[in-house]
């Protein structure tokens, strides 16, 4: 008799059982069933099942010397097995199931390999110490519950190819400060003030609103502004906003310097430096990086990708208030960077800014 519903102790975030891999078995020979219905029917991820699909499969010949692709559960609880035992180095984790579920927490939580090793070698709760490189192999291999999908940079291992040092000939604002002129103290990031801006799309299309993100050079502390629109004067409102909540005094002493590409929507360099009391001092100096050179704004680039952690690309932004953003703006500037020997933003900025 054909069961159809299978009845399984919901475990997620546990690892498969020999059950559930027999389960699977039937599901995927007998009954052809896709993976998210199989996903669906064991209560697991889709990404689970696809894993273990792949661990397991073999090929098969037909009778009339064809092949076909079918999941064997032996074979998949076999490569399981030698995973999970002695076979080559010891798994760290194996018998730490303590441990296992904390880095599988955090990087649901959207911390990255790095900063969770940091966090296991300051607790005092683990006895086992665990290298970055080592989580990323875990993953890999199917013995944590989360896959690199998961993960912001879903690769350690940074590109060989060097950034391109020669400025590309193309046709360039005539106007307004090239980043050439920009002051040294910004290039070299010795003091606070100087500011990389951007806009980050999120759904496509007419009357779609947009993030206006600013990140701080040295500390790489983050603001974020949802605006209205791309267009000049929203960027210039999303400026205003940021001055008037931070005092006309303050914002010029912490905004020396703003640096963006050459886009559109920052053509109107003078609005961008006129403050909202239209005073002849200048709130901040505006500079443009070279076309083409994002690597010159890299903290800016850097940093939304870490906004996507919360908000996919192409999701509109529409469905997030000023309020959420701004969560996701305090969570960024809290959280632990290893450029900055796990200290965050806020701690590096408050420090400075102390000295200063």
């Amino acid at each position: 008799m054909c069961q159809d519903n299978y009845t399984t102790e919901n475990r997620k975030g546990k690892h498969l059982k020999w059950e559930e891999r027999k389960i699977i078995e039937h599901l995927y020979n007998i009954q052809e069933k896709s993976i998210t219905k199989i996903a669906e029917e064991l209560d697991r991820h889709r990404t689970t099942i696809s894993r273990e699909i792949k661990k397991g499969k073999v090929e098969l010949l037909n009778t009339d010397y064809t092949t076909r692709e079918e999941y064997d559960a032996k074979k998949a609880q076999q490569a399981y097995e030698n995973n999970a035992t002695a076979k080559g180095p010891k798994i760290k984790i194996a018998k730490d199931h303590e441990l296992a579920q904390f880095i599988e927490k955090k990087i649901r939580q959207k911390y990255s390999p790095e900063v969770i090793a940091h966090k296991i070698r300051n607790r005092d709760q683990f006895e086992t110490n665990i290298h970055w490189k080592t989580i990323y192999n875990y993953i890999d291999k199917g013995i944590l519950m989360v896959d690199r999908d998961e993960l912001t940079y879903g690769r350690y291992k940074k590109s060989k190819a060097n950034k391109r040092q020669e400025k590309i000939s193309t046709k360039v604002r005539k106007q307004g400060r090239r980043i050439s002129d920009r002051p040294q103290e910004a290039d070299d990031r010795t003091e606070l003030g100087h500011w990389e801006m951007d806009l980050v799309e999120g759904k496509k299309g007419k009357g779609e609103p947009f993030l206006l993100v600013l990140t701080e050079r040295y500390s790489r502390k983050e603001m974020i502004e949802k605006i209205s629109s791309k267009k000049q004067k929203e960027v210039i409102r999303g400026l205003d906003r940021i001055e008037r909540r931070m005092g006309v005094r303050e914002f010029r002493k912490r905004f020396k310097t703003i640096t963006t590409d050459n886009g559109r929507e920052f053509w109107d360099y003078k609005s961008v430096e006129t403050s909202i009391t239209k005073s002849s001092i200048p709130r901040t100096k505006h500079y443009y990086a070279d076309a083409y050179c994002s690597w010159q704004r890299g903290s800016n680039e850097n940093l939304n990708k870490m906004i996507r952690r919360f908000i996919p690309k192409g999701r509109s932004f529409k469905e997030y208030s000023r309020n959420e953003i701004k969560r996701i703006q305090k969570w960024m500037n809290n959280y632990p960077r290893k450029i900055f020997d796990f200290k965050t933003s806020n701690d590096v900025y408050e420090k400075k800014l102390e000295a200063a």
